[in-house]
């Protein structure tokens, strides 16, 4: 083979590598994809608890557990809004927090626990119309801020929450407890998040990771 049959060959081949076909396609942001993920919680571990909504739910059906009815009703109610997809997320320092997330036990969580939420809507428009509606879905909504303000922690509302215009951050402490919670609207995604006896700096740096991700889709 000549030198210039050698370079045409190579010449194919890298054209070849760069057409449409053989670059890598990335996956579409699912609420899944955004939640809580372990690296936003060093030390915490993730509850069985967590899932996409629909499973959860299913599973809470299941036990016959006593938040099924209502969890089931909002859920429906938000899909009627415009909902496609959600997913919740429990961590826990220990198995005991878990469990105190659960319906297996009365007790409060010991070492720490955070409960978030990410629901995926058709569009911006329908996302930011819900976070309008203070709607609640699986115990989480706008009067996780109302207890802040209740127990006379601090609250942060708009843009200067960091998070965008529909946003709202609260923190406090209560019995020696730390309560963190924040809800915001991100173009089509809604999310809630609440922290109990941790760090606010921790709380505060877990949801500034899930925005990021809501921010790059």
């Amino acid at each position: 083979m000549t030198r210039a049959a050698v370079w045409l060959a190579v010449g194919i081949l890298l054209v070849a590598c760069e057409t449409p076909f053989s670059r890598t396609t990335p996956k579409p942001a699912t609420p899944q994809s955004i939640i809580l993920q372990p690296g936003d919680l060093p030390g915490m571990h993730r509850c069985a608890t967590s899932g996409e909504v629909t499973a959860v739910l299913n599973d809470e059906k299941n036990r016959q557990s006593p938040a099924y009815d209502m969890n089931a009703t909002e859920w429906q109610q938000w899909k009627r809004q415009g909902a496609i997809a959600a997913s919740f997320a429990v961590y826990g320092r220990t198995p005991a927090d878990c469990a105190a997330a659960s319906d297996s036990t009365t007790g409060a969580p010991q070492g720490g626990l955070v409960v978030g939420l990410v629901v995926q809507f058709q569009d911006t428009s329908g996302a930011a119309l819900n976070y309008q509606r203070d709607s609640t879905l699986m115990g989480l909504g706008p009067r996780d801020i109302r207890f802040i303000e209740l127990a006379g922690g601090t609250t942060t509302f708009g843009q200067a929450t960091g998070l965008g215009a529909d946003s709202a951050v609260g923190s406090a402490q209560v019995a020696g407890a730390n309560y963190f919670a924040a809800r915001w609207q991100s173009r089509r995604f809604q999310s809630e998040f609440i922290g109990y006896d941790m760090a606010f700096d921790d709380a505060d740096n877990a949801v500034k990771d899930v925005n990021r991700r809501i921010l790059q889709t």
